[in-house]
């Protein structure tokens, strides 16, 4: 399935930055970063997942292959210069680190925020009672228009979209069973999150030799909303590195 997908700066500069956010969110939640990368000259290539954003959603099963499936579809009509810069938030790190496992070719370097590396039971658990009755009950009230952007999207996703998401990846376990990459990856994550808990990015950190890990005290699974300026510096920081 092709994407919707939001196309930012010029081809030719500092190169291309394909960001690709997580579940429950769109292509915006982007929008700090685009507007640092552009000022440094680079193109930002911005898609919305399946079921999400301004992209169609899908009776499909909606696995891993699924959504490499559209990215590398969406992509092929983007003009990329490859490799790419892949920055990806908690599902969309996921994407790009099963993407590098099998296209090295694409992607010169991975920025992986809030990657789950096993998503806590009890978080499965709240997340599947909260789309019965509170999703639907919300969707579309009083409550919904008026919440924060986080909230409002998540709730403007489509429900299947979130529920194959929650049916597909609760089973994950990249703590122990990590795809083996070759290009460098970065980790970034918030010491208090609760769906990608630090402790568990830490230990995908020692299984890859070629990466880095950065915790942000004071910060939950949205690091870049609530400690945006740590985020951004560690962002940047990453991305000039060769």
């Amino acid at each position: 399935m092709r994407l919707a997908v939001k196309v930012h700066g010029d081809k030719g500069g500092a190169g291309d930055v394909v960001l690709i956010h997580g579940t429950g969110a769109r292509a915006e939640m982007w929008t700090p970063q685009i507007k640092l990368l552009e000022d440094l000259g680079y193109r930002c290539i911005v898609p919305d997942l399946r079921g999400h954003g301004e992209s169609e959603d899908s009776t499909d099963r909606m696995d891993i292959n699924a959504h490499l499936n559209d990215i590398v579809d969406t992509l092929e009509h983007c003009d990329l210069q490859y490799p790419a810069v892949f920055a990806g938030h908690s599902l969309g790190s996921i994407i790009s680190l099963e993407l590098a496992a099998q296209r090295p070719e694409l992607i010169s370097k991975i920025l992986a925020a809030a990657m789950p590396g096993r998503v806590p039971a009890i978080t499965v658990l709240t997340f599947r009672a909260f789309l019965g009755a509170p999703f639907h009950a919300i969707k579309g009230s009083i409550i919904h228009k008026n919440l924060a952007w986080r909230e409002r999207v998540l709730l403007d996703t489509s429900h299947n979209s979130l529920k194959q998401i929650v049916d597909n990846f609760a089973d994950l376990n990249y703590v122990e069973n990590l795809p083996a990459v070759q290009c460098p990856v970065h980790f970034v994550v918030g010491r208090l999150d609760p769906i990608a808990p630090a402790r568990h990015v830490e230990l995908m950190h020692k299984q890859l030799p070629n990466s880095s890990l950065q915790i942000i005290e004071w910060a939950g699974h949205n690091c870049m909303d609530s400690q945006p300026e740590p985020f951004n510096r560690w962002f940047l920081q990453k991305l000039a590195e060769k």
